[in-house]
């Protein structure tokens, strides 16, 4: 009779969930560094989105803008980077088994950091580029434009939710430590 541990029943229980969210925060980095530059390398296409956005007729930003907007979101991308890098980490954990364990909360709670800075940063550099994509116009047609949509609420609640269910995980973590210890 064969004797099958319990992190090779939890592998083949979760093991492929594992690998795919590994996967997905991989691909869901590099699709967002490729909109970004496919994004900041078309003049018309900015001042399109935002003309949309701003409901003034911007016309098309020159060099120097399209690279200072595109230096503004890769700065913003770095932060979205580590929060996929966190999610890897985690799901790495989890594969191996280490699901209620500290590390594994630490890295749940960098995830949830991690996308924090990355929407508020998001949110405060919306003016920063909107000056920029109007920097061009002249006077009276260079605008700064602070706003919020209701998708950043969400996004801000769903990833102070990690922060909260690390805080929670961590403390499951000491709990049954000091029970093992108590036994």
């Amino acid at each position: 009779q064969v004797e099958v541990r319990s992190s090779d029943l939890l592998q083949r229980r979760i093991g492929w969930l594992c690998q795919l969210v590994r996967w997905g925060a991989v691909a869901y980095g590099a699709w967002v560094l490729l909109a970004i530059a496919l994004y900041w390398s078309d003049a018309g296409r900015v001042a399109r989105h935002w003309s949309a956005w701003l409901h003034v007729d911007v016309s098309p930003p020159g060099p120097a803008q399209l690279a200072g907007g595109l230096a503004v979101h890769l700065v913003l991308w770095l932060a979205a980077a580590a929060a996929c890098f966190a999610v890897w980490r985690l799901f790495t954990l989890y594969s191996e088994g280490r699901i209620f364990a500290a590390d594994a909360a630490l890295w749940l709670r960098r995830i949830g950091v991690y996308g924090l800075i990355a929407q508020f940063g998001d949110m405060l550099a919306r003016p920063l580029v909107s000056m920029i994509v109007t920097a061009h116009m002249p006077t009276g047609g260079r605008m700064v434009s602070v706003f919020a949509n209701p998708p950043d609420l969400l996004n801000v609640l769903f990833l102070a939710g990690f922060v909260a269910l690390a805080h929670v995980f961590r403390a499951a973590v000491d709990i049954a430590d000091e029970n093992a210890q108590i036994v």
